[in-house]
């Protein structure tokens, strides 16, 4: 059994995918497999299922929806391996290790994480990336009332994923790798750390000029589209950059690749 909230929220188990029949089903599952083996409060629950304005009726869809949730997940009936379980003020999903994908990806970085801090960067790597491949599309994707924990699970993908970066960057990956950042600038423009290491790989390449103009183009799109200025990272890259001497940049990776231990370890 695996409960899937890094995409469109899924239930998946030997016999496939299950679709679930409303929209409130698929609100409900997703909070209850978000906070699995903790209860989630009835109260909860309708301001994921109706973020504004609930129907009076909306503690009885609650309970309708838990109902027709039940029997997917009971060790009785459907494929097994799961329970919902009536605990006052709600409900508690409950599940065991491994089986909630965003517990999962969780666990993953800090193992990574904890790697990266021991030296083992190859382990680093492959843990990261392993993580990532858990991701099948937008978080909670179709639950507009966890927008807020959508949020939250998209941040802590692009920090796996800069972590990720570092550490290829530390084991000499460089051009395939200026490619790859070059298509994630473009969807996170407004990304420093996914700048400052696309400026990095682009001067360890030897394509210093291209290096500095990534970074005027950030300082323009900063200043016009949020009236700020560029960080103090990218500005320290801009500097090492203008020295002309690649290998300070490695200092810089190894440096944001250490830091992402104890980022992790708060998680």
């Amino acid at each position: 059994m695996r409960y899937r909230l890094l995409g469109p929220p899924e239930i998946s188990g030997p016999e496939g995918r299950t679709w679930f029949r409303s929209h409130r089903q698929r609100a409900v599952f997703a909070a209850l497999a978000l906070n699995a083996n903790h209860v989630v409060t009835v109260e909860r629950l309708i301001d994921v299922v109706w973020p504004q304005n609930p129907p009076s009726t909306a503690q009885a869809q609650i309970h309708k929806a838990i109902s027709a949730l039940r029997p997917l997940l009971d060790a009785g009936g459907g494929w097994g391996g799961g329970s919902i379980d009536t605990v006052f003020p709600g409900y508690r999903l409950c599940a065991r290790s491994g089986e909630v994908d965003a517990d999962a990806f969780h666990r993953d970085t800090r193992d990574a994480a904890a790697w990266m801090a021991t030296g083992r960067v190859t382990e680093a790597v492959t843990g990261y990336r392993g993580a990532l491949d858990r991701w099948f599309g937008r978080a909670l994707d179709g639950v507009p009332g966890l927008a807020a924990d959508a949020t939250f699970l998209e941040e802590h993908r692009l920090h796996a994923l800069e972590s990720s970066l570092c550490g290829e960057v530390l084991l000499g990956r460089r051009t395939d790798l200026a490619a790859e950042l070059e298509q994630l600038c473009a969807g996170h423009q407004l990304r420093e750390r996914l700048r400052a290491l696309q400026m990095i790989v682009l001067h360890l390449c030897g394509r210093r000029a291209e290096a500095l103009e990534v970074y005027h183009r950030t300082r323009r799109l900063l200043a016009e589209e949020l009236g700020l200025a560029v960080g103090a990272e990218l500005r320290e890259v801009a500097q090492v950059t203008l020295a002309g001497e690649p290998e300070d940049h490695l200092a810089l990776v190894a440096r944001w690749a250490h830091a992402a231990t104890g980022e992790w370890a708060t998680q």
